[in-house]
């Protein structure tokens, strides 16, 4: 069966909305509490994980969400629907 490109691109977008989300708030957790933990101190080169951690959760999140609905297509299989038409109305 083929898979329906429309439904694998709708889930990978919002999996990755979702994930660089959560991801920027781990990523600022992570800022927070290695600036409490270090006595205050500052240091520019961690300002990386604020873009780096979204960018890769959200990606993974990516490729495994359609590699998931690709294998899923695979196996699905298409069941057949019996449809009778509609009884016609002798009163119109």
């Amino acid at each position: 069966m083929r898979p329906n490109w429309n439904r694998i691109i709708r889930h990978a977008i919002l999996v990755g909305v979702v994930l660089a989300g959560a991801g920027y708030l781990l990523g600022k957790a992570f800022l927070i509490a290695h600036q409490m933990y270090s006595g205050g101190a500052y240091n520019p080169e961690n300002e990386r994980v604020l873009w780096q951690t979204p960018v890769v959760m959200a990606t993974l999140g990516i490729l495994m969400t359609v590699g998931i609905d690709l294998i899923t297509g695979m196996f699905r299989k298409p069941v057949p629907v019996n449809v009778s038409p509609p009884p016609s109305d002798p009163g119109l």
